[in-house]
């Protein structure tokens, strides 16, 4: 009969009880997700689409064979799963968070893409020119191991609002139809009053350093945040915006004209009172204060001079 050492047993049955070491792979084309999953139609509002996400995991990416880019841990499922429902001229993924973070993207066609440093500061940014639709399987990396940072992924079709850091160059698009938020027409003597809508603030463009008029700041995209249709002239028209942080306004009125606010309403939230208001198509920025925040809030058209 053979013998065998204590020792040799101990290691034995370590061996087979030892929980299994995680797949060295990502996992694609399935329907698990760490944060969830979402389909997005071209010409989707609100532009940009936005969740929170917590980066990180045990997988170094950098040793899977992926392709150039590729940095950060991650774990085997997804991040999160876009379900893109048509082809667009123009996609991008980008994330903003508290630290150094990275992108890996597998798309409908089965090829990777990756990003570590291309939107701002250490956030990671992945443009995509004729994106086809389909399944979009997505990692936010941690750039070091162990790190788990909160922040939030971004999709969007507008070009303008992935230009990377913060800068004063650029412009404010007036008088167009594209619009980050929507469109709405409003006669005089609407109803509901105030007519209010969801945005989120801010950008890459500086407002400030644009020579607009007195009392523009904060970051902005190129494109208004909304779009109003006023049908008649009106004696009293505001605009203003309630959020959860610092947000200012810029108005272009249907005359060329600019208006701008930073805390005129309530707080750090901004208001624009015109008098005898002209019928036309009024472009409207929610700016936020401060570089790289986004700021959740809505915005109020009223003809009450108390709102």
């Amino acid at each position: 009969m053979p013998k065998f050492s204590l020792r040799a047993c101990l290691i034995t049955a370590a061996i087979l009880i030892a929980p299994p070491l995680e797949a060295q792979t990502l996992n694609i084309g399935g329907s698990s997700s760490n944060f969830g999953r979402t389909s997005l139609s071209p010409g989707f509002t609100p532009d940009p689409f936005r969740v929170s996400i917590v980066s990180g995991g045990a997988l170094t990416v950098s040793s899977l064979g992926l392709t150039s880019g590729c940095v950060g841990y991650a774990t085997s499922d997804p991040d999160y799963i876009l379900d893109l429902t048509g082809n667009t001229s123009f996609l991008a993924i980008y994330n903003e968070g508290d630290g150094d973070t990275g992108l890996v993207v597998n798309d409908p066609n089965g090829a990777w893409h990756c990003d570590d440093d291309s939107h701002s500061g250490t956030d990671p940014r992945i443009s995509l020119y004729n994106a086809p639709a389909g399944q979009y399987d997505v990692w936010v990396t941690s750039y070091s191991s162990g790190d788990n940072i909160s922040g939030t992924l971004h999709v969007t079709e507008l070009e303008s609002s992935v230009g990377g850091s913060p800068r004063s160059t650029g412009t404010l698009n007036i008088g167009g139809s594209s619009s980050n938020f929507g469109r709405t027409s409003l006669a005089p003597g609407f109803t509901p009053d105030p007519f209010q809508v969801r945005v989120v603030s801010g950008g890459g463009l500086d407002v400030s350093g644009m020579n607009l008029t007195s009392g523009c700041v904060g970051y902005a995209t190129s494109a208004p945040d909304y779009i109003v249709d006023i049908t008649g002239s009106m004696e009293y028209l505001a605009i203003y915006n309630e959020g959860q942080g610092d947000t200012g306004l810029a108005v272009n009125d249907p005359n060329g004209n600019w208006y701008c606010d930073d805390d005129s309403h309530s707080g750090t939230n901004p208001m624009i009172s015109l008098i005898k208001a002209s019928a036309g198509q009024y472009d409207i920025w929610v700016t936020s204060y401060s570089s790289g925040e986004s700021i959740s809030g809505t915005l109020n058209v009223t003809e009450r001079r108390n709102p």
